[in-house]
């Protein structure tokens, strides 16, 4: 079985004890680093190279975005998953364009899936900062459909919207993932997204989803 390896960045010790419990009781992933601060996580991530990284979105004095950037050019397999208990959305977009995988609120429900997910290699938003009362993350200033979905390409969408990965979703639909992967390029054409984050932002803001 495949260890995946966790580095946590927080500036809060109360957090990453909390984050690296919740980790290390999963039998597949492992904490092997925590920092308290931005230089001394970019230096950890850069000398450990691991398979993820769990980001506090606020480090001091520290651009996120900045922070994001360095990673990823010195860990650039490595998968940034922002953690925050913050809802505002420029600084996750910026983060989202710098090379984060994912956000996800701090709170313990869905950061394991979270994990998951950016570890399989995708895309995760966390379902509630598609709320309307938000701005969604990523959405263009356009807000037009290019062309109807089809149910299935609705029912990846959805399935994406409450957090499944490809796997899961072909899973649900009894399809193979590579068909799921069709739709979602298909959907993503048709809603002007070049990515799934941003084609779940566009859809809630087009009122395609609850």
């Amino acid at each position: 079985m495949t260890i995946h390896r966790i580095v946590v960045v927080d500036d809060h010790p109360v957090v990453l004890l909390g984050v690296r419990q919740l980790i290390d009781a999963e039998s597949d992933m492992t904490v092997i680093g925590e920092a308290q601060d931005a230089a001394s996580g970019i230096r950890m991530v850069g000398e450990l190279q691991p398979d993820a990284v769990v980001l506090d979105l606020r480090l001091g004095d520290n651009a996120s975005p900045d922070v994001c950037r360095e990673m990823t050019t010195t860990a650039p397999r490595t998968r940034i998953l922002l953690h925050t208990a913050y809802e505002q959305v420029e600084p996750l977009r910026a983060c989202l364009r710098s090379g984060a995988a994912g956000v996800v609120f701090k709170d313990e429900s869905l950061l394991v899936t979270a994990l998951r997910t950016v570890l399989a290699g995708e895309e995760y938003v966390d379902p509630r900062a598609l709320d309307q009362s938000r701005d969604p993350i990523g959405v263009p200033d356009s807000d037009e459909l290019v062309e109807r979905l089809t149910p299935r390409e609705y029912d990846v969408l959805c399935g994406f919207a409450v957090g499944k990965s490809t796997r899961e979703v072909a899973n649900s639909l009894n399809l193979t993932e590579n068909t799921v992967r069709s739709y979602t390029k298909s959907l993503l054409t048709k809603l002007g997204a070049n990515s799934r984050l941003q084609a779940l932002a566009i859809a809630k803001r087009l009122r395609l989803l609850p």
